[in-house]
């Protein structure tokens, strides 16, 4: 292949850009679906992590051992492992879908075509904006599970039906969280209630992270409304401030709550199990 090759691909059409950025999109959805169970597992997968998770949890904690046994300490390897692929691979989507909303801005600009051109562009360009909505929430929820992956897990313990083992250990949690920090309890409640407040207050710091650069491109483009003369700009640049005002006050509140059951975790956690996650 020569030079001049090599620069037509690198400079393709916007139409080829669009096409190809697609393709790569679909197929790294089908990746976030498919991969990380496919990497991350080892004698657990999702297909047995909740029972594996069950049993584990009851040994652990009527072993009076801060040290996870050894079947709970494999499961929370492997659900550590799999929100961290599965956070890589949100990356690359979200990565994926702001470069396919730059290709159709641009083009969209620049567009000389008939409405139905530009509506297509539009609707395209409402899939990527979409699209990277989901794979930001995707890559914020599994950095928070890889965190604290023993906290996430812990929603497996309530959900099903429960054997007569596992249902007297959740009574069991339940009475001494009820009276804690006073009382005698589990060496395990209290490595359950740090791993929740981890579990929070993590989410906490990257929905507050989210909600700051959200409020900042809300700013930057209300700013631009001053050097832009064509009405569709305008319309579009409104839009675009508007809507990240709002997402940035919804993460906000996000990052309030979070916050506040970091700081409540004992509380929170005796509402979790009672019903009130």
């Amino acid at each position: 292949m020569n030079r001049f090759d090599i620069r037509s691909r690198l400079t393709a059409t916007p139409r080829r850009q669009i096409g190809l950025l697609s393709a790569l999109a679909g197929a790294v959805l089908v990746a976030f679906f498919l991969a990380p169970n496919a990497l991350a597992r080892s004698s657990v997968s999702t297909a047995n992590v909740s029972d594996s998770f069950r049993r584990g949890f009851v040994a652990y904690w009527s072993s009076g051992s801060e040290d996870f046994p050894s079947q709970l300490s494999t499961t929370v390897a492997f659900w550590f492992r799999f929100h961290l692929v599965k956070a890589g691979v949100s990356a690359l989507l979200l990565a994926v879908a702001v470069a396919l909303a730059v290709v159709l801005s641009r083009h969209l600009r620049q567009s000389a075509g008939g409405r139905t051109s530009r509506f297509a562009l539009a609707l395209f360009r409402a899939f990527a904006g979409v699209l990277g909505l989901f794979a930001l929430v995707a890559l914020l929820a599994n950095l928070q599970g890889a965190a604290a992956p023993f906290a996430s897990l812990m929603p497996m313990l309530t959900t099903g039906s429960a054997d007569g083992e596992l249902t007297a250990t959740l009574d069991q949690v339940q009475q001494q969280i009820a009276l804690y920090p006073e009382g005698r309890h589990s060496p395990a409640l209290a490595v359950m209630i740090s791993d929740f407040a981890l579990y929070h207050a993590v989410l906490a710091a990257m929905a507050a992270a989210v909600a700051l650069a959200m409020a900042g491109g809300s700013v930057v483009l209300w700013r631009r409304l001053r050097t832009s003369s064509d009405a569709r700009s305008r319309r579009a640049t409104k839009l675009g401030g508007t809507a990240s005002a709002i997402l940035a006050a919804v993460v906000l509140v996000i990052a309030y709550a979070n916050t506040t059951t970091a700081a409540h975790s004992p509380q929170a956690l005796a509402d979790f199990f009672a019903g009130g996650w």
